[in-house]
């Protein structure tokens, strides 16, 4: 069962338009059931999420939860979606702040079908 999972800094009223760019699992290898966890830190509320498992939007416009580390399964890993072979995953994450930087800590855990 493949875990991606990362801390990522965006900037001040930056946008990281995929979290997973780069990885072997931004476009599935193999169908899969997928788990999200994402956690904002200190000043999460300044953040905004969005998920998009192929056409399946799985959550848009919302906050972080304000924890500044990394998830713990299964506690944080409150979205799920089932996805085939081959579609985009994208977790996009907005700073609306203009004071500063914030860090995101994300993971997704990968079950193939």
């Amino acid at each position: 069962m493949p875990l991606v999972q990362k801390s990522d800094s965006i900037a001040a009223s930056a946008v990281n338009d995929n979290l997973l760019t780069g990885s072997l699992f931004e476009r599935l290898p193999f169908p899969a059931m997928l788990e999200f966890a994402v956690n904002g830190d200190a000043n999460g509320a300044d953040m905004r999420m969005d998920i998009y498992s192929g056409m399946d939007v799985i959550i848009e416009n919302s906050p972080l939860n304000v924890k500044a580390a990394l998830p713990v399964y299964p506690d944080d890993f409150l979205l799920n979606d089932a996805a085939d072979y081959g579609e985009q995953i994208k977790i996009r994450v907005r700073n609306t702040s203009a004071a500063g930087a914030r860090t995101v800590y994300w993971a997704m855990m990968v079950t193939p079908l």
